[in-house]
């Protein structure tokens, strides 16, 4: 076992699924350098104070942040015929999104209708207030279900994505952790470029600018509390607030904060939650902070479910970050079985949601050992990302269960806990855990096998500024702020407790959308 795993205080007291009532300190993400064109607070105390003397920019819809939700906001209010502008704090687009698996959890589409699976807005529903503790925002979570198929037949005629299919050219859906209903697509690229680059394409088509390498350090409001622009730090750098060079943006219409999650952010993540520190990596990309969201915070934005954190279980501890993994190991725990080295024995349904899956992994106390056969490794993913995942030396292959067994130094139980799991892959019940056996999964056979070490990483963070139904942030009052949309893994409320994995394409678009079509027919303009 790895040493950075071996901190038995971490293991004995982590809980992932346990909120850490800890307040977020003060001034966490720094003091963004100050002009003389702008001082004092423009926080709810002080509305209209330190406005700047002058603009650099102006447009009607600035969008902050470049991901899914990003730039699903600004092709909206783009199309709207808003004068859209796109800040991006990283030199390239696309943010965590980009690299991200693509997967997208749809409700009653064509493709699940063309394989015979029945689905309901109430399943969807249902699954993600499961996952979510029921602290989710049940209306929003309808609200996904109901615009899901919509917005994903949107990628397709809009945007030309292209989705997975099988070997007779019908799209592929495939079983996810925590859905009790068939109902996740796979982009046919294999990660989510497939949905930011023609997006960003779109969006740049339609007039809108983007600008990289601008950080969003202030936001500020007038005298009647209207947002009603941003400071920017041109060419930040290592994600600090106190670097860069500030200019002001107008926008006349709305702002749409859409700058993602805080996972990257140790100093942040760990106000929320002590025992996520500097030894518990994270899958997302390196822009991964919290300062838009402290701005957002300080000029007034209300914040819900900071607590909740979620470490994705299907990562690997033979890697850093993202990796090349999680694509491939997610896709195989329908049809594999996770075990503990130590006992032979699997401790969990691998197709149970994040928060209880990663619990499982952490209690455990050492990484299990993902074991699958290539028989029941889905083609696509076979081809697309098994062969990088061994290239990584994450994923190893075995010709015979033997060759397993005296790798791990498995004890005799592994037999038997082989020969038990194939029972229920052919009784289609699982008997110890519960776990939903796909209808295209076979038992396992006689090799050759593919073993992964897997183990959780911070993945994605629940909390965030909230917002009403029509994606407007809202005060601590709970009236929203004139002018201020946000979408995204920005916002809090959606997911609750925990994630539901694919649903966060469904949130980021749908809700984008929702936000930059607000902003563009705000009636307000200065």
């Amino acid at each position: 076992m790895d040493a950075s795993l071996d901190r038995r205080g971490f293991l004995k007291t982590f809980a992932i699924g346990s909120a850490a009532a800890v307040a977020a300190g003060a001034g966490l993400a720094g003091c963004a350098p100050q002009s003389k064109d702008a001082a004092g607070s423009t926080g709810a105390a002080g509305l209209g104070a330190g406005l700047p003397s002058s603009w650099d920019e102006e447009c009607d819809v600035l969008v902050i942040g470049s991901g899914y939700a990003g730039l699903a906001a600004a092709y909206e209010a783009a199309k709207a015929g808003a004068d859209t502008m796109i800040v991006e704090k990283m030199a390239t687009t696309g943010g965590n999104s980009a690299i991200a698996d693509g997967d997208f959890a749809v409700c009653m589409s064509s493709a699940q209708k063309a394989k015979g699976i029945e689905d309901s807005v109430d399943k969807y529903v249902a699954d993600m207030m499961t996952a979510g503790l029921n602290l989710n925002d049940e209306e929003k979570c309808r609200v996904l279900a109901e615009k899901s198929n919509e917005t994903w037949e949107w990628t397709q005629t809009d945007l030309g994505v292209e989705w997975d299919t099988d070997e007779d050219g019908n799209i592929n859906v495939i079983p996810y952790g925590g859905h009790n209903t068939v109902r996740t697509i796979h982009p046919a690229l294999g990660h989510g470029s497939a949905i930011t680059v023609p997006l960003a394409e779109k969006a740049e088509e339609l007039g809108v600018s983007i600008k990289t390498n601008r950080m969003v350090t202030r936001f500020f409001r007038d005298d009647s509390g209207r947002m009603v622009g941003v400071q920017v730090n041109e060419k930040a750098k290592n994600n600090d607030p106190a670097t860069g060079d500030p200019l002001f943006i107008k926008a006349n219409k709305g702002v749409v904060l859409a700058s993602g999650g805080f996972g990257r952010d140790v100093a942040w993540r760990m106000q929320h939650d002590p025992r996520l520190g500097e030894d518990v990596d994270c899958t997302n990309q390196e822009g991964a902070t919290a300062e838009a969201l402290a701005a957002a915070m300080k000029a007034g934005a209300l914040t819900v479910h900071l607590d909740w954190i979620q470490l994705g279980p299907w990562c690997s501890p033979d890697e850093v970050g993202y990796g090349k993994g999680p694509s491939y190991i997610d896709a195989n725990v329908a049809y594999g079985m996770s075990i503990d080295p130590q006992t032979g024995k699997r401790i969990v349904n691998e197709l149970a949601d994040r928060r209880v899956y990663s619990d499982a992994i952490v209690a455990n106390g050492v990484p299990l050992l993902q074991v699958v056969d290539e028989q029941n490794i889905p083609t696509w993913n076979f081809e697309d990302n098994l062969p990088a995942a061994m290239d990584a030396g994450i994923t190893k292959k075995f010709d015979t269960i033997e060759d397993v067994i005296a790798e791990y130094n498995l004890p005799e139980e592994f037999r038997a806990q082989f020969a038990r799991y194939n029972g229920y892959v052919e009784s289609r019940v699982d008997e110890e855990f519960g776990k939903m056996i796909p209808e295209d999964a076979k038992p396992l056979g006689e090799g050759p096998y593919y073993i992964t070490r897997i183990w959780p990483k911070v993945h994605h963070t629940m909390g965030g500024v909230k917002t009403n139904m029509d994606a407007q942030v809202l005060d601590a009052d709970l009236n929203p702020i004139p002018g201020f949309y946000a979408a995204g893994e920005v916002t809090g409320g959606v997911h609750g407790a925990c994630r539901l994995g694919s649903c966060a394409t469904a949130d980021c678009l749908v809700n984008g959308r929702l936000a930059g079509q607000m902003a563009a027919k705000d009636e307000a303009s200065a």
